[in-house]
């Protein structure tokens, strides 16, 4: 059987520990990465809170569930730039404790980072995860009214950046204010943005822990989206670039996503770069955000225009 016919092992593909070229020597390579990348995460997050002001727990929506984010500055919220991070875990793993990396390079530049949590499936079913999401730009756009920020930046990293992409929801955008959508950068990282294949994997939705079926999936999937052209130019008087990233180590599946991704939202003239980085994996390609000069923090660095 050649390359062109060889069936697709779509659960590798969907599984970002197994395309990583680090850990070869550890017996379970897949495990280490995702080891690493937590602790990496959770001691940059420790690190940024010894160092800077926090509000910890802000309540963006619901009563007593997740739907929280931590406010890390400097001196003071008001007017500094916001950049908010959503982080991965396909759903149903990760928390805020562990999305610090961007802090201490950001804070730096006189940015003030939002870590944003929300309900891990299956304790929600994915279409209300992306509804708590929603709520998240909804209370973003009054916070950014009250402490005027510069400008606003957000991130979503592997399942963060799927649900970043309910900014571009059509529904969503019909209930906002245009004077309200201050949003100057996105970042989409290492995303997936076509749920048609992974709803029916064990390695992302074990037991359909999201709550999936085959018209949900597609519903929920932002390439699939018949996205308003007049609604998206409407909404995007601040001049919104949208940075479309992954890694050259993540599976053909997830760089094929993301190129055409950056593709569809070009057609909706939007001002989209869409960059493989070279020699990174899933998961260093956001570890490496908190050292301050390394490729993916000049990256962005040079996108929001800092020296």
């Amino acid at each position: 059987m050649n390359s062109n016919t060889a069936a697709v092992d779509f659960e590798k593909e969907y599984s970002p520990s197994l395309n990583i070229k680090r850990f070869r020597n550890y017996e379970k390579p897949y495990e280490k990465v995702v080891q690493h990348f937590i602790s990496h995460g959770k001691a940059a997050t420790t690190l940024a809170f010894r160092s800077h002001k926090v509000r910890e727990n802000v309540r963006y929506g619901g009563l007593t569930d997740n739907q929280l984010v931590d406010i890390i500055y400097n001196d003071s919220e008001f007017g500094s730039p916001i950049f908010a991070y959503i982080h991965g875990g396909y759903w149903t793993s990760l928390d805020k404790s562990s999305s610090g990396t961007f802090v201490g390079p950001l804070l730096e530049q006189g940015y003030r980072v939002l870590l944003v949590d929300y309900n891990l499936c299956p304790t929600v079913t994915l279409e209300q995860l992306c509804e708590q999401i929603r709520n998240f730009f909804k209370w973003l756009q009054h916070y950014a009214k009250e402490t005027q920020p510069s400008s606003i930046s957000i991130c979503g990293h592997s399942a963060g950046a799927h649900l970043l992409c309910q900014i571009f929801n059509e529904d969503f955008l019909r209930q906002q204010q245009p004077e309200l959508y201050a949003i100057n950068h996105l970042f989409l990282i290492s995303g997936v943005y076509d749920l048609r294949e992974l709803w029916k994997l064990t390695c992302c939705n074990e037991n359909n822990k999201l709550g999936l079926d085959a018209v949900r999936a597609e519903q929920l999937s932002p390439l699939c989206w018949p996205y308003n052209k007049k609604l998206l130019l409407l909404h995007n008087k601040q001049d919104l670039q949208v940075h479309v990233m992954v890694a050259e180590n993540d599976s053909a599946t997830f760089i094929k996503q993301s190129q055409s991704y950056a593709d569809k939202l070009k057609l909706m003239e939007l001002k989209v770069d869409y960059k493989i980085f070279n020699d990174y994996d899933h998961f260093n390609i956001i570890e490496d955000t908190a050292i301050a000069n390394s490729i993916v923090s000049l990256y962005i660095k040079e996108k929001l225009n800092l020296k």
